[in-house]
């Protein structure tokens, strides 16, 4: 190669350094992962045996930008390998072949355990509340739906399959579970009328989250009951955020004594939840008349209170029942009954929660769907799609505009613009 064709190139790479500094979208990406500490993260497994591999904070960043961009995990890899800078800045090496595979991706994701994504939120999220980014007061729960890709869930095939573990020769932790229907998107049953809800195949996410950011998820399958993963979320707030005194607030799926007392109890504070529609109703027998209150004890085995309702007349029971009876149980504390939901207090403070529907939006925008048939490789992709809410309210934070902490997509173009 001669000296004129050394100094052009020189030139050419010289440019695209200065292009690739400054222009938006590598810039914003950067920026992005910038906002975050990967330190609590382990560089790489057993450094000193074997193949050194991957470093695992190339792999958690590459993951990263796949949940900001948008791609699967093969539009990844073709932009890690058309981009050598941007690949060269997260770690990798397009030009010397260095770029990870699909099933590197895969295995990465299904072994990485995510207790150490759960510590880098809690050190991004505790430096945020120290710069008064985040406002700890109020900790909203809900879930949302991931489905699987598969022939169950197509909506001709709906309610014709109980099982699918029988169809997979390799196992499968998603289960079937029963999801709300958009009214953007209506379903109709075979009379012609709108459903309330669907059943589907898939996962369940289970988040808790400020009124302007995510913190945690936890997966399970679409069969298990929203409430039960309410204690492991909590729990991580008082442990890795040591948080307490905040409001907790949450829809009637979460309506439970125990999940009251563990709030005031355990995290020393409140719960705003409604009730559920069931517990409004009075208790009724088996012939349909309703039941009174007969007598209200205490059950020392299970320390719980129990009341306990009887048949007014059993005399005229059409059933020909010596009598029928019910029972309500109550903890010990029991701060469920406690509360006022008439109240102003109340209402004031549980209207804060719709904030939350936005950011829950998105977050099954980014992860609506899946082909991942490993709870804890799902559970990877939606904690990656909370750090990317928690990084660009950081990043709004730095440029003077927190009206857009919860509104990563108005903030990329903010920065297209700069």
């Amino acid at each position: 190669m001669s000296l004129h064709s050394e100094s052009n190139q020189l030139y050419f790479d010289f440019v695209y350094s200065d292009y690739f500094n400054k222009h938006s979208e590598f810039k914003y990406l950067l920026d992005l992962i910038n906002q975050i500490d990967w330190s609590a993260v382990p560089e790489f497994n057993n450094p000193h045996v074997g193949r050194t591999g991957y470093s695992r904070h190339s792999l958690l960043k590459a993951l990263f930008v796949q949940k900001v961009k948008g791609f699967n995990t093969r539009e990844l890899i073709h932009f890690l390998r058309s981009y050598p800078f941007f690949s060269q800045a997260i770690g990798f090496n397009p030009i010397a072949n260095f770029v990870p595979s699909e099933s590197t991706f895969s295995s990465f994701k299904k072994s990485f355990d995510t207790s150490l994504l759960d510590d880098i939120i809690a050190s991004t999220v505790k430096r945020g509340i120290d710069m008064g980014v985040f406002d700890p007061i109020n900790l909203c729960i809900d879930s949302y739906p991931v489905t699987f890709r598969s022939f169950f869930n197509n909506k001709k095939s709906h309610g014709k399959f109980k099982y699918c573990n029988e169809y997979y020769n390799s196992p499968l932790d998603a289960d079937f579970g029963v999801k709300p229907v958009s009214n953007s998107k209506p379903v109709y049953d075979k009379h012609g009328n709108q459903k309330n809800s669907i059943s589907y195949l898939g996962y369940k996410v289970h988040t808790l989250s400020f009124l302007n950011v995510p913190l945690f998820s936890v997966v399970s399958s679409a069969s298990h009951h929203d409430k039960n993963y309410a204690f492991p979320l909590l729990n991580k707030a008082k442990e890795l955020l040591n948080l307490s005194g905040f409001n907790f607030l949450a829809d009637a799926a979460y309506d439970s004594s125990d999940l009251y007392d563990f709030v005031h109890l355990e995290s020393e504070s409140t719960a705003f939840i409604p009730l559920r529609t069931s517990s409004k109703k009075p208790l009724v027998g088996d012939c349909g008349k309703p039941l009174s209150l007969h007598s209200h004890y205490r059950e020392t085995k299970r320390n719980i209170f129990r009341n306990k309702y009887v048949c007014d007349d059993p005399s005229n029971c059409p059933l020909n029942k010596n009598n029928c009876y019910a029972y309500r149980n109550f903890s010990k504390d029991d701060f469920r009954r406690f509360l006022n939901r008439d109240s102003s207090s109340f209402k004031k403070v549980y209207k804060k929660r719709t904030l939350i529907e936005s950011i829950f939006s998105k977050l099954a925008d980014m992860t609506n769907s899946t082909s991942l048939r490993c709870k804890n490789a799902v559970e990877v992709e939606c904690n990656l799609s909370n750090l990317y809410l928690i990084a660009s309210a950081f990043l709004a934070h730095s440029m003077g505009r927190d009206d857009l902490l919860a509104s990563p997509k108005t903030l990329m173009y903010e920065t297209a613009v700069c």
